[in-house]
């Protein structure tokens, strides 16, 4: 087989190098070797697009992981709650246990400031995850939203991300994109500026963030709750340059922070501005929770109660402005509430009677309240009492583990596994010895390229004259018939080379056009795999096709398909391109350019790649052709030298 391929290799190169439009060498030897290189430019780059996409893929397959597979199988809980307005559109963004989702509602234009929620009259969109880069499958702890960035805190850093996110995944036009009209851009390949980042690579990586808070009256400043203590910081524009500093508080910096609250108060021409921290210190086996705040022009944080006690556990804290600043903690036993600097004590919202009973989030904002634990929030819009489920948690089918069905299923499988697992033991045996064919296959796969590339070196340099010692061995009186044959073998190859490599350069063209029409990943690769494998008779269309799909499978993956319906149809668009192409090529291309070559019956070229494949496999579906042509050629010239006339002689080679 080495020597078959070396020397068929060498053959189809002394072809291309005869079909070259030049007559002198060394015009030959200049356009082979700018052949060469510009097909290994378009090798190396299309590697390094390859590359890119298969590095798109890995991932798309991971954030599809942790948005789709992890809440389906183990569920998803609540971990963080922040709400925003932009243009005109309330947007919720929800914290859980593996990344973060948006979840937008239309608020109508003449309430918008009052945040009076209009969503009977326009639809609802879905929850969508924005999350990506270094934040994929991390638990977010806490959410803040500023003018331009989205924080969020999680147990090994502080990240950030530009707000035009939003506007990307949902279909919006951004400033970054042409003002021509909406379009959707992939949640991965996306720019620099909307990708996740660290606001800090060091400082956070070993502290569990458990709040954050963006004060509404200085863009430059930013509290960051932690586990060791409250952090803040001065910045130019929050997170490019500046430095952090440690906030103590009972004048000690280790009590871990809870929540944090900014708040903005105009009484007349009087203006406050406060910060409330809520906090906890575990001294043996008793646990102190205090709630301080202070106003911007002081360096000292004040206990707000004489004793700085919240009972019961508090676990969040928001504040609001009335006629006095009000403020309202989640704690394990539902909403407590105070007005803040008055001299009164807490007392239990009597409408949280109808809420879960441990609140971990709470937020206020235009449209209402906000309120719940991992597995539900409740929202309770402004100026009303009553509470409405807003979202609830999805569960994953674990869940059922004590369903009765489920437990059925259990002990049909606790009795079937033995059984299975001996039958996996057969199989693992099976497959190891498949392993171990395949690798002895591939290692035979490349000594034989290996060995065909050393004959293809020898034959490539002389392989007229290889032909000549062939036709010196044979006795002289057979010597022209044999001459003859060759002749005619190589008359017929030339033809039929020359026909195959019109219709290939033909269909790769068509093929390159269509599918990037259709919106093909690497549809110039593609198309010119289809025009090569096209030549391989029968399943040639079928393998190129193929190649079509694994790079429209790699696009999905890689997220540049709007939506998997977008993705589906496109797919039907690649099956009518392949058939449209195949049915061209059957009727029009082949016949008039293959017209001139070696016409060979469709029904005998099937017959030959079968036996073709059942004798020498892959190789043989190659050789299939070739073969039948070298017999054609024979019978011709018999037929001829049996008829009386001389046979043709070998022309001279230039």
């Amino acid at each position: 087989m080495p020597f078959i391929l070396g020397f068929g290799f060498a053959y189809l190169f002394r072809f291309l190098w005869k079909a070259l439009p030049f007559k002198k060498y060394y015009q030959r030897a200049i356009a082979t070797a700018l052949i060469m290189l510009i097909c290994s430019g378009v090798l190396i780059l299309t590697g390094f697009r390859v590359g890119h996409q298969v590095s798109q893929m890995a991932k798309g397959f991971q954030i599809f992981y942790h948005e789709t597979i992890v809440p389906s199988v183990v569920g998803e809980n609540f971990t963080a709650f922040a709400a925003d307005i932009m243009d005109k559109t309330e947007t919720y963004y929800i914290g859980t246990d593996h990344g973060i989702y948006i979840k937008q509602k239309d608020i109508d234009k003449t309430n918008n400031e009052k945040g009076i929620d209009k969503t009977s009259k326009k639809k609802e969109e879905k929850k969508i995850g924005i999350t990506n880069g270094p934040l994929v499958g991390k638990r977010i702890n806490a959410i803040a939203v500023g003018e331009r960035y989205i924080y969020a805190g999680t147990n090994s850093g502080l990240y950030r991300c530009n707000k035009e996110i939003v506007q990307v995944v949902t279909g919006e036009e951004t400033t970054s994109q042409a003002a021509n009209g909406k379009k959707k851009t992939s949640r991965i390949s996306l720019p620099a500026e909307l990708k996740w980042a660290k606001v800090d690579t060091t400082r956070f990586d070993n502290i569990s963030i458990n709040t954050i808070d963006l004060p509404p009256w200085d863009p430059t400043l930013m509290y960051v709750g932690t586990e060791k203590g409250l952090y803040k910081g001065n910045f130019s524009n929050h997170g490019d340059s500046g430095k952090w500093e440690k906030e103590k508080i009972d004048n000690t910096g280790d009590r871990s922070i809870v929540s944090i609250d900014s708040i903005e108060k105009y009484d007349n021409t009087r203006r406050e501005i406060m910060t409330y921290v809520a906090s906890k210190i575990e001294n043996n086996e008793n646990v102190n929770y205090r709630v301080h705040w202070r106003p911007t022009n002081s360096d000292t944080w004040s206990k707000l109660d004489s004793e700085g006690v919240v009972v019961p556990t508090l676990q969040a804290i928001v504040a609001s402005v009335s006629k006095d600043v009000q403020l309202r903690t989640g704690t394990t036993n539902g909403i407590w509430e105070r007005e803040a600097h008055n001299q009164g004590n807490w007392r239990r919202d009597p409408e949280s009677n109808r809420l879960p009973q441990s609140i971990k989030l709470l937020v206020t904002h235009h449209s209402g309240t906000y309120a719940g634990n991992e597995n539900v929030i409740y929202h309770k819009p402004t100026n009303e009492t009553s509470w409405n489920a807003f979202l609830n948690k999805k569960e994953g089918f674990l869940k059922y583990r004590d369903d009765p069905a489920v437990k059925q299923f259990q002990e049909y499988l606790a009795e079937k596994i033995p059984g299975w697992t001996r039958a996996g033991g057969t199989l693992l045996k099976w497959l190891s010895g498949l392993a171990g064919s395949i690798a002895f296959q591939f290692g035979g796969l490349l000594a034989t390229g290996f060995l065909a590339f050393i004959v293809f070196v020898y034959a490539n340099q002389g392989l007229d004259k290889y032909f000549q010692s062939f036709l010196n061995i044979i006795p002289e009186k057979h010597r022209q018939t044999t001459r003859a044959y060759l002749s005619e073998i190589d008359r017929n190859m030339h033809q039929f080379l020359k026909g195959q490599l019109t219709v290939i350069v033909i269909v790769s063209i068509i093929s390159c056009i269509v599918y990037r029409i259709i919106g093909v990943p690497f549809a110039l690769l593609v198309g010119i795999l289809a025009g090569f494998c096209n030549a391989i008779p029968t399943f040639g269309p079928f393998i190129g096709g193929g190649f079509a799909y694994i790079s429209m499978l790699m696009g999905l993956a890689a997220g540049e398909f709007s939506d998997n319906v977008d993705f589906f149809i496109r797919c039907a668009f690649v099956l009518g391109a392949i058939l449209g192409i195949q049915t061209i090529d059957n009727s029009l291309i082949s016949p008039k350019v293959m017209s001139n070559a070696v016409d060979v019956d469709p029904l005998l070229i099937m017959f030959a790649v079968l036996v073709g494949a059942s004798i020498l496999g892959f190789w043989g579906v190659l050789l299939a052709i070739p073969i039948i042509v070298v017999i054609k050629s024979i019978i011709t010239v018999s037929r001829t030298a049996a008829s009386g006339v001389d046979p043709p002689t070998v022309q001279e080679q230039p």
